[in-house]
């Protein structure tokens, strides 16, 4: 199964797409890992689901929020008995007023501070959930609008939910609710350990599996099932992401990126990323 950057339709000027109730098909047993450079937000209605983001597994349910930054890897099945309805918004984070006002402040903090903390849900009260229900239905009416400044009316309701959530949530108030099955949860612990070393020559099967206690096809055939991917390809997804990173927020040698992301040849980095990216990493840090 492989990761995919999720594409939707939308005017290069407003990078902004929003779903409202949309409800999960529990039939789609089989849906690819996605990702995108934006930033989303999932409010859940009602139902239940699982979603697994990044390295972490999460039991949907009703009046569940998720902050998930840009090229976060995730993917999200329904219940069969209780699918769940949710609104997704999906933003670029261009559109995020920046001006400097004096106010100690980010509208993208509550999405920094959850990833710090090693999540990306939060629970809602009934009646915190009660005032963002009513933002994303005018959120819809202004969507579904061709009236003058429905744009700007988006990205004013998007300011005020953002607003919201930092205002409704703090770092030093909030614990990651994540409830694991027993497979899950010596998974969970591997995800975590690969978080942490993911550049290093020693990961492997192998390795992995002897640190699990488990033979290397138990390993691998657990790996698959839980998170669609086999360890190499996980591992290429990590390396090549913090690649990028690199090159965005560094000056460094592209060589220097290479080999700190795990890659001992250069031609091979080259070809690996352009095939993810569709650029050479040359190519990329150009055109940023």
């Amino acid at each position: 199964m492989k990761a995919i950057k999720e594409i939707h339709q939308f005017d290069p000027v407003f990078p902004f797409v929003y779903l409202y109730e949309e409800k999960g098909n529990p039939e789609e047993r089989v849906q690819f890992y996605h990702f995108h450079d934006w930033y989303e937000l999932v409010f859940v209605h009602e139902g239940n689901g699982k979603f697994f983001i990044d390295h972490d597994f999460f039991s949907m349910e009703q009046h569940d929020l998720y902050l998930i930054p840009g090229n976060v890897i995730h993917k999200v099945l329904a219940e069969k008995k209780t699918p769940y309805k949710c609104s997704v918004i999906l933003f670029h984070p261009m559109l995020i007023y920046r001006h400097e006002i004096g106010d100690q402040f980010s509208y993208l903090d509550s999405f920094k501070a959850l990833s710090n903390s090693g999540g990306f849900q939060l629970k809602l009260s009934q009646e915190q959930m009660e005032i963002f229900k009513k933002l994303l239905g005018e959120m819809q009416e202004e969507y579904q609008s061709n009236d003058i400044g429905s744009r700007s009316a988006l990205l004013l309701l998007l300011h005020q939910i953002l607003l919201k959530i930092n205002r409704t949530f703090s770092t030093s108030e909030y614990t990651p609710e994540v409830v694991y099955t027993k497979r899950e949860n010596w998974m969970r612990d591997v995800l975590h350990y690969i978080d942490l070393h993911y550049t290093e020559e020693h990961i492997s099967l192998s390795f992995l599996a002897q640190q699990a206690l488990v033979s290397p096809e138990h390993f691998s055939r657990t790996f698959k099932k839980i998170t669609g991917f086999t360890l190499p390809a996980y591992l290429e997804w990590k390396r090549l992401v913090h690649a990028k990173e690199m090159l965005l927020k560094t000056d460094h040698h592209i060589s220097f990126i290479s080999d700190a992301c795990g890659y001992k040849s250069l031609p091979h980095f080259h070809k690996r990323f352009k095939k993810r990216f569709g650029l050479t990493p040359g190519e990329f840090r150009k055109n940023v």
